[in-house]
């Protein structure tokens, strides 16, 4: 099947190749940053993927003319969606913040450190036997995974996570850390 449909392929290239390249580089791709050669190479493999399924189908011109013509438009809708930027040659790690977070004013990473730590605090008060399982549980661990890890049943490890957590709840509260909505 693949023999018939490269010999296809190449039929049709040597037949349509010059023509197809001319209606490509007419269209002055270079303006939106679109390289010629992968416009020619993704028509070639959408022609090639259509040989695979039918290596027998003869392929008129109107149809490697539509197939050239899909491949533009979808070539410079994805261009003109996400243009392309060059990245910096040397990015200045110092400066870059981390992706997804926005610059917090300074009151607020107070209060973030501040809770933090009343949260490392109060944790620490905890009976071992609830730290433990708590800590595994915020670090990620499934519940299943705690009860496991700390050669628990997995009725015993849930009922220590969640005593734990609603300790650790209630000392914040003592404390006056209320529940922030952001």
């Amino acid at each position: 099947m693949g023999a018939s449909a490269d010999h296809a392929l190449q039929a049709l290239i040597a037949r349509f190749g010059a023509r197809v390249r001319a209606q490509i580089v007419r269209h002055r791709l270079d303006r939106h940053g679109i390289d010629v050669d992968d416009i020619e190479q993704e028509v070639r493999i959408r022609l090639w993927n259509t040989l695979q399924r039918d290596p027998k189908a003869l392929l008129p011109a109107s149809y490697v003319q539509r197939t050239v013509t899909s491949v533009l438009v979808d070539a410079v809708r994805r261009a003109e969606a996400r243009p392309a930027e060059a990245l910096p040659e040397e990015p200045d790690l110092l400066d870059a913040e981390p992706l997804g977070q926005a610059p917090q004013a300074p009151e607020a990473e107070a209060e973030d450190r501040q809770l933090a730590d009343a949260v490392a605090t109060a944790i620490a008060a905890l009976p071992e036997r609830r730290r433990r399982p708590l800590q595994l549980y915020l670090q990620g661990f499934t519940v299943p995974e705690v009860a496991e890890l700390c050669g628990l049943s997995f009725d015993a490890g849930r009922k220590l996570v969640y005593r734990g957590l609603d300790e650790l709840k209630a000392r914040l509260r003592a404390e006056g850390w209320e529940k922030r909505d952001d």
